[in-house]
């Protein structure tokens, strides 16, 4: 790299300053009159300064061309190492101007693109939840209104036994109930329910409890009435008040939920 040799140089309008071959020293000097000391002979500043205008001439290295044509006025020699100019005559752009104007911030991109994952989890539960819960209670095979349907089967069991309906007892349960229970048809339920009637009064069902495993329904009930006989099947003048538990087993055939089984818990 060259650099200019020891002298004044102009360093902004009106002034002068003296470049020691390396460095800009502390010694200025006015272009309109004026003038400051130069370096002392012998000194690491230098050699001296000249004091009259034709010294000063023949001193002042010879103008330096710039873009646009025409002279450089004011600065330093360009090949100064380090020079970032006097101040308010840095030159445009360049390191210098990279270093000192404020970083934009690129934060905004971070809250954009979470927003759109956001915004896309949301979309995903709004069309899967719904999606899902269908596909499980699929694979359960019962919903809600399906327990209902298998408590009003229950309900209607117990229609049938109070009322002596044959109707009902055949619409609230399944043909493999009715042959394991010894009463496949009317004619057997119609002669058990009379004698269910004339030996009980103020018959009551409560559900306690459903349970739902895989197509299955179980039905917990609480039944109270009064008995006329005894458990050994005496009759008794004052009806002695009976509470069991039953569990009733529900399942759905061609569409229509009917009791499947019954369990009498002791």
């Amino acid at each position: 790299m060259t650099t200019n040799p020891p002298g004044w140089y102009d360093y902004g309008p009106g002034t002068r300053r003296w470049w020691d071959g390396a460095k800009w020293t502390e010694h200025v000097q006015s272009t309109e009159g004026g003038t400051d000391a130069a370096p002392a002979a012998g000194s690491d500043q230098g050699e001296v300064a000249p004091s009259d205008p034709a010294a000063i001439a023949a001193n002042d290295p010879a103008p330096l061309p710039q873009d646009g044509g025409g002279y450089a006025t004011a600065g330093p020699p360009p090949s100064a190492p380090g020079f970032a100019g006097a101040p308010g005559y840095a030159p445009a752009g360049g390191a210098f101007t990279a270093a000192t104007d404020p970083k934009k911030s690129k934060l905004w991109i971070l809250w954009v693109v979470l927003g759109v994952v956001l915004l896309g989890i949301v979309i995903a539960a709004a069309v899967l939840i719904p999606i899902l819960i269908g596909v499980f209670s699929a694979a359960g095979g019962v919903d809600e209104a399906d327990q209902q349907d298998a408590v009003r089967a229950v309900e209607l069991y117990d229609e049938a036994w109070r009322e002596g309906d044959c109707d009902k007892y055949l619409e609230a349960t399944s043909e493999g109930f009715r042959e394991a229970s010894g009463l496949p048809d009317c004619a057997a339920f119609d002669e058990q329910a009379a004698g269910f009637a004339a030996s009980v009064q103020n018959y009551q069902t409560e559900v306690v409890g459903i349970t739902v495993e895989e197509s299955t329904v179980f039905v917990d009930t609480a039944e109270t009435y009064e008995s006329f006989f005894t458990a050994e099947g005496e009759p008794v003048e004052t009806p002695v008040p009976i509470e069991e538990s039953w569990q009733y087993t529900v399942i759905e055939i061609d569409g229509a939920w009917v009791i499947d089984n019954a369990y009498y818990d002791e």
